[in-house]
């Protein structure tokens, strides 16, 4: 059987043909656009665009640490919605950096023609981090020309660290991930005395532009919520393994296949130290990070996919031989298990997302629209849910009731955070009293107990979500 298909191949010797990497890219940038193009934005897709959109420059360069996002996800949203195209538009952006993504794993990795594909239609590749457009999508793109670069590092330096620079300046994942290829971009040239000038400069820029993504996103005076460390998540570790191999199977599952994943793994590439570094530093680092500080569902899980599998690309890139034929075939079996089963998650959302709204969002936002009810101001809480309908209704501002003011993008510090606690009532006051004597209409992401004794009459209803159900809106109008 041909190693690129067999499943007991790890990696293979990389094929001169061109036919597999154009089929595969073709046929997921078919199946992902179809998906795409029905997905409904919710609130982490809003919120980017309508800062780039409604904030000057200087603005989105000074708040990336309210944001805690480095500028380069910004800056690249911002010339689309500074010329004033549609929404729409950031969903070609972030395919077209997903498909580069696939184009980079195809043609450049060492992985099997049968992991390659099974990977590309996984939950990550082919939902996560494609249909959901985020920073992610950028970093994983990045994360894989690191990887194609990594073998080259001593010759081509500089184009290396221009690469980190970049990745650097993603996200918290993306910098970890370069800072983990710059360390062994150091470590590599001091043990073989080579570090010479263009090394030096390298150096000198992946130092430079992990200080400089750092000071984008440092703790500013007043956040939205403490960036310290919190209360241990014990349950945080064994929930990302398992879904980072098995998305949305139970823990107590996913977990021990996970482990057994990474274990079979580690064994298999454990006479490159270059590939067991890059695997378990940052996978650690994440670990305490989502542990004590943040863990942000399954965009966070993948990660640990994404490190074990450029993991097996550095070590098959630098020297297939390195890899334990033992182990290797018993560790590929396992991970395409995995990546199957990822897969039919993926076509399990890829259905859901087609056939039923991912957020309301959309559907308040044509309903305001087609009603020409945009023209009247709008009272909206809760705020961070509310911001989701906007994107769809350039020029309209909403009046937060939580913070008492208008306003589009979260700023994401201490005022935010309180907003977030008002309750519905108190807001409902708020507003009723901020428009005194005007026309206008309320927006609630909850129902709001016989609108009529409140003095309410409610105009539109959404359907509910099959996944972001906090998305779900009422729209009203006073009776009086």
């Amino acid at each position: 059987m041909n190693g690129n298909w067999d499943p007991r191949s790890l990696v293979t010797t990389r094929s001169a043909s061109r036919l597999f990497p154009l089929l595969l890219l073709a046929a997921f940038a078919a199946v992902v656009s179809f998906v795409a193009f029905h997905h409904e934005p919710w609130r982490d897709e809003a919120d980017p665009w309508l800062y780039v959109r409604d904030a000057g420059l200087m603005t989105i360069l000074a708040r990336t640490r309210y944001a805690g996002l480095p500028a380069l996800w910004f800056l690249c949203l911002a010339p689309f919605a500074k010329l004033g195209l549609a929404y729409a538009s950031q969903k070609v952006l972030h395919l077209t950096i997903a498909a580069a993504g696939v184009w980079l794993l195809a043609t450049r990795s060492p992985l099997s023609r049968l992991t390659a594909t099974l990977l590309t239609f996984s939950y990550y590749m082919a939902y996560e981090y494609s249909v959901i457009v985020r920073s992610y999508a950028l970093t994983v793109l990045l994360t894989f020309a690191a990887a194609a670069l990594y073998r080259h590092s001593r010759e081509r330096p500089i184009a290396f660290a221009l690469v980190l620079l970049l990745l650097f300046n993603c996200n918290a994942q993306g910098f970890f991930i370069a800072g983990t290829f710059a360390a062994l971009f150091v470590i590599e040239r001091i043990e073989r005395k080579q570090i010479g000038a263009r090394g030096a400069v390298a150096a000198a820029l992946m130092a430079v532009s992990a200080i400089v993504a750092w000071l984008q996103v440092r703790t500013p005076p007043d956040p939205a919520r403490q960036a310290v460390m919190r209360v241990f998540n014990r349950d945080a570790f064994a929930w990302t393994v398992s879904n980072a191999f098995l998305p949305t199977v139970p823990t107590s599952v996913g977990f021990l296949i996970g482990v057994a994943v990474l274990l079979l793994i580690t064994v298999a590439i454990r006479r490159s130290r270059e590939a067991v570094l890059f695997l378990w530093l940052p996978l650690s680092v994440l670990a305490i990070l989502y542990s004590y500080v943040w863990l942000g569902g399954l965009r966070h899980a993948g990660f640990f996919l994404l490190l074990t599998i450029v993991a097996i690309w550095i070590a098959g890139d630098r020297d297939a031989e390195l890899i334990d034929r033992r182990w290797a075939a018993a560790a590929a079996i396992a991970l395409n298990l995995s990546l199957l089963v990822s897969m039919l998650v993926a076509m399990r959302y890829w259905i859901a997302d087609v056939r039923e709204p991912f957020s309301g969002a959309l559907e308040m936002a044509e309903f305001i629209r087609d009603q020409k009810l945009d023209r009247i101001p709008i009272a909206a809480h809760n705020l961070t849910q509310a911001e989701a309908v906007l994107p769809w209704l350039p020029g309209t501002r909403f009046w937060y009731a939580g913070l008492g003011e208008e306003g589009t993008y979260m700023k994401w510090d201490s005022a935010l955070e309180r907003a977030l606690d008002v309750p519905y009532p108190v807001a409902e006051k708020r507003s009723q009293e901020h428009f005194r004597g005007r026309r206008w209409l309320l927006l609630f992401n909850v129902e709001m107990p016989d609108p009529a004794a409140h003095g309410f009459r409610l105009l539109h209803a959404t359907g509910v979500p099959f996944e972001k159900t906090d998305e779900r809106y009422w729209l009203y109008a006073p009776t009086r």
